[in-house]
């Protein structure tokens, strides 16, 4: 007698899972998976903690750094043919108090979707870093996923505080016939907290360092006290403006003042993102009953980055 055996879908007991084929899916503890691989249940990889510098292998998953001093994990070698390892992905985690360094092999560069690529890249301690091979054996071999801090905060960045500058010096300047008109306010002189030269006092823009979520606080006060004739406000506006010398009608944010008479002190505030060595700075519109000028006084511009 013969025996017929047929595995339509294929069904194996593993340890007490079951792993199912089904149209060329493989399910683990599902009957339908719907992806090549669909695990219905938890995952684990490897979770290595490490003090010291050295290789990553194809052992390797997760990698934390608890090194107190600056250390290096080389990436492995790219490899052609049946040996590529394209879409192999590795975590790394800074939890030490040195600098870590991730680098790629040899010539080889990692892909940090800035410029040509980087040979190395840091990870300072708190943050997490994501890499993938691209797959490729020359030039970018390694992208750059995610470099982020576990508490969203640039721990970089913590020298890093208020910029700014007022002046109390009138600014006279001429006075719109529509909105949209805007003049750029400047710092001719002021008390200047001014880390890292971000702010610059003659024309008032910031200029970010680093690309990231900037918070920004710009006030002035429009007075057309020390004008011939007080002439009065029809309507006074105070934006802040996103790389005045490029396009100066990229308005983050505005405070509108209608009919504001000779006097009003009016603010403004946002958060942004900035690339590296982008601006922020105050502009104001307004119309008079008379002349053809208005002036400012008191104008102050505060900025800082919160986050990466």
């Amino acid at each position: 007698m013969r025996k017929k055996m047929l595995f339509l879908p294929l069904l194996v007991v593993l340890n007490g899972a079951f792993m199912h084929s089904q149209t060329g899916n493989i399910g683990i503890n599902t009957i339908s998976p719907g992806s090549k691989l669909t695990v219905n249940g938890s995952f684990a990889a490897a979770y290595k903690t490490t003090a010291t510098s050295g290789p990553v292998d194809a052992n390797d998953y997760y990698i934390a750094y608890s090194g107190n001093s600056n250390g290096t994990l080389a990436l492995p070698a790219a490899a052609s043919g049946s040996g590529n390892f394209i879409g192999r992905i590795y975590h790394f985690k800074n939890t030490g108090t040195g600098q870590l360094s991730v680098t790629a092999d040899g010539s080889e560069l990692i892909d940090n979707q800035s410029g040509a690529g980087a040979s190395s890249i840091n990870i300072p301690p708190g943050y997490y870093a994501f890499f993938i091979s691209k797959g490729t054996t020359a030039g970018t071999t390694w992208e750059l996923i995610l470099l982020s801090s576990s508490d969203s905060l640039p721990a970089a960045e913590t020298t890093y505080p208020f910029s700014t500058i007022s002046t109390t010096t009138r600014q006279s300047l001429p006075a719109s016939t529509g909105p949209y008109i805007v003049s750029e306010l400047n710092y001719p002189q002021g008390t200047v907290i001014n880390t890292a030269g971000v702010l610059n006092t003659s024309n008032g823009r910031f200029t970010a360092p680093t690309k990231g979520y900037y918070m920004f606080y710009g006030s002035t006060q429009f007075d057309n006290g020390s004008l011939p004739g007080n002439s009065a406000f029809a309507w006074a506006i105070l934006y802040l403006v996103k790389n005045y010398n490029t396009t100066p009608n990229n308005i983050l944010v505005q405070s509108y003042q209608p009919s504001p008479g000779t006097l009003v002190g009016t603010n403004v505030s946002c958060i942004t993102y900035l690339n590296a060595g982008e601006t922020v700075s105050l502009a104001s519109a307004a119309a008079v009953s008379s002349g053809t000028v208005y002036q400012v006084v008191v104008s102050s511009l505060y900025g800082y980055k919160i986050a990466n």
